[in-house]
């Protein structure tokens, strides 16, 4: 158990460095603040979307798959929202892809089966929600292009809701419940 509170907790610190740190930005308008967020966020979306699908494709279970086709609708929405807010900004999208920091938790994922595809999905969600939630929140708070401010503002309520749902399910593999 204490292994496993080890990993998770080496899990959120990457997924967190992922989003906030980022991998070279692609773009080269706007504050380095405000390009970081951008490609944070859109890797994030990508993140979920991705994941969602592989949900879909291995899991049988009728919550992750819900819970999957939620991420999908939710998380091309605010992908959609944060690609027009960009726009409006005068800067340029994010490219929609998982970057390197995300790619071998989503390759993890895809390589398990049954109820431990399920354990790892709940459990990694929860903490790419967290991790996004963070970003998200940061840059609301002190991000420094009002129109991104009112869109990660915007994505505060919905990640704050499927975290919880992530880590009610997490929570209850994990007890076995």
């Amino acid at each position: 158990m204490e292994d496993n509170a080890v990993k998770s907790n080496m899990l959120a610190a990457l997924l967190t460095a992922g989003f906030i740190a980022g991998p070279a930005i692609a773009q080269d308008t706007g504050s380095r603040q405000t390009r970081e967020f951008v490609q944070a966020a859109g890797e994030s979306d990508t993140f979920e979307i991705m994941e969602a699908y592989s949900a879909l494709a291995q899991s049988k279970d009728p919550q992750v798959r819900a819970f999957a086709q939620q991420m999908i609708h939710d998380h091309s929405e605010t992908s959609r929202q944060l690609r027009e807010a960009t726009t409006r900004a005068g800067l340029k999208p994010p490219p929609m892809a998982v970057g390197s920091s995300l790619s071998p938790f989503l390759a993890s994922l895809q390589s398990q089966r049954g109820a431990e595809f399920d354990k790892v999905y709940w459990q990694q969600q929860a903490l790419a929600h967290r991790a996004a939630l963070t970003v998200e929140q940061r840059y609301a708070a002190d991000g420094d292009n009002p129109e991104l401010r009112r869109t990660a503002a915007g994505a505060i309520p919905l990640i704050q809701a499927h975290l919880s749902v992530a880590r009610l399910n997490s929570a209850k593999i994990d007890s076995g419940s």
